[in-house]
């Protein structure tokens, strides 16, 4: 007689997430009416939420997530557990295997403004071993696997809605993209081993935390097994967002390519952002025929004379601009002027703190018509650009004044995507040196294409009519070691 749980239906097993010290479920769940794959699902839902915060930088540091709480809507616990979904909280809080925030009178609390309530994995599951808190497993049951179809769908249809608009249709060059990804996938024997030296202590490095490095691990398995969401292009930057593109840059020393039997490497642009707000200071015009939806913008940023601007751009364009504040502001590490530039003067808000405010005076003294084009870009107004209103939004999805400041970043992300969809991957293309996989300013492929990539990358910029920038080269032949 067959077992309960073999499938009525052909189905395709998917790869899940759990905590490393989970009992075995379908043991735990006998005598029940509950479908021990779809708590798997569940459970591997906290840990997809959680794991995409933690390899965020501006998320990963807040307290929420470091308790590891995330939030589910009830819609979403319906799709994914049945409409009985409560039974299910029932039972895995009584097991103590995930817990709910809930008010003094014990219903769900939920998270101000939203109809979500925050779960979490409870932590006692999560004490690591051999440094790993997370372990895969494969799901077959049907009902199960048809949740997952049916979540996905929904939130596909939900974010392709006009109403919320975060992501734009593919257009043919996205779909192509698209097409390549199933060509790439992980070393999980050599990564696995990384990891572990990771854990150890016998790998450092160059970061605050090394866990979202450890924990990340699982999701390699997931690309390997297809169990992942298909790719978007987001409205804000209309950048091409895949499963690649949120892992660990660690990780690529362990991508593959599907019958390449050589190493692969990364070739991008150096210092990407602070390179393309100079373009658009420097050649406005140009600019316009790339964003011709902030002619407005522009327009002012014409109107700044120039004085230091040359400088910032030599400096951009060859590479050395972190090396060049590095210098001037007395700095240890480079990696230090790359986040002063980034973080605290090109894309933070202009009110600073004061503990910024002599960095942000150098900078004005340095590059006084640089910093006047920054000014221009975070201050423009919705009754001046309408289009402002749709872009700086809040974490709610609310328009403030004090998220103007994003306008600069949407300008620059949407410049260097257009770029890359519009002239550089149909090139590398039409060059055939694919398959290649994009990570926004870089496209990872074999190393013996690297130097036909990289000529293209510098003709598409001269075909612009722009100054082009110095193009890198990296391996990832071998771990990283530091």
């Amino acid at each position: 007689m067959p077992s309960i749980y073999t499938p009525t239906n052909k189905v395709v097993p998917l790869t899940v997430v759990l905590p490393i010290n989970l009992e075995n479920i379908d043991e735990l769940v006998q005598g029940t009416k509950l479908c021990p794959d779809r708590i798997k699902v569940l459970l591997h839902q906290i840990y997809s939420l959680w794991i995409f915060d933690e390899l965020n930088d501006k998320k990963r540091d807040g307290h929420y997530h470091k308790e590891g709480w995330v939030k589910l809507s009830a819609e979403r616990l319906k799709v994914l557990l049945t409409k009985n979904y409560t039974k299910y909280d029932e039972f895995l809080e009584d097991n103590r295997i995930i817990e709910i925030k809930r008010t003094h009178n014990g219903t769900k609390s939920y998270v101000s403004g939203e109809r979500c309530t925050p779960y979490r994995i409870n932590p006692r599951l999560l004490n690591p071993k051999n440094g790993r808190r997370f372990k895969h497993q494969k799901i077959i049951k049907y009902g199960a696997l048809k949740a997952i179809q049916n979540d996905q769908l929904k939130f596909e249809k939900d974010q392709y809605s006009d109403k919320f608009r975060k992501i734009i249709p593919f257009c043919s060059i996205h779909k192509k993209m698209n097409k390549m990804l199933s060509s790439f996938y992980f070393d999980t024997d050599g990564l696995s081993k990384f990891i572990s030296k990771v854990g150890s202590g016998q790998v450092i490095l160059k970061r605050k935390s090394n866990r979202g490095i450890i924990d990340a691990e699982m999701s390699a398995y997931l690309i390997n097994d297809n169990s992942i969401p298909k790719p978007i292009v987001c409205f804000f930057g209309e950048r091409f967002h895949s499963a690649f593109t949120r892992l660990p840059r660690e990780y690529r020393s362990f991508l593959r390519i599907k019958n390449v039997d050589e190493p692969l490497c990364s070739v991008d642009i150096s210092n990407c952002q602070p390179f393309i707000v100079a373009i658009i200071l420097a050649f406005p015009e140009v600019a316009k025929k790339v964003l011709p939806e902030f002619e407005y913008v522009l327009d002012k940023i014409k109107e700044i004379p120039r004085t230091k601007l040359r400088q910032y751009l030599e400096l951009c364009a060859n590479g050395g601009i972190y090396e060049h504040w590095k210098d001037e502001r007395g700095l240890d590490e480079r990696d230090d002027a790359k986040t002063e530039i980034i973080e605290r003067v090109l894309f933070d808000t202009l009110s600073s703190r004061k503990k910024y405010r002599e960095l942000r005076n150098l900078f004005s003294k340095r590059f006084d018509d640089v910093w006047k084009g920054i000014q221009v870009m975070k201050s423009i107004t919705e009754s001046e650009l309408p289009l402002v209103k749709s872009i700086c939004l809040d974490d709610k999805g609310n328009f403030s004044e004090k998220e103007l400041h994003k306008t600069i970043s949407c300008m620059c992300q949407r410049f260097e995507s257009r770029i890359m969809t519009g002239l550089i991957v149909p090139a590398l293309i039409k060059e055939g040196v694919g398959p290649f996989l994009t990570i926004h300013d870089s496209v990872l492929l074999p190393e013996s294409k690297s130097v036909i990539a990289k000529n293209i990358f510098i003709d598409c910029f001269e075909r612009l009519g722009v100054t082009p920038p110095t193009i890198k080269i990296d391996p990832y032949g071998a771990i990283p070691e530091a």
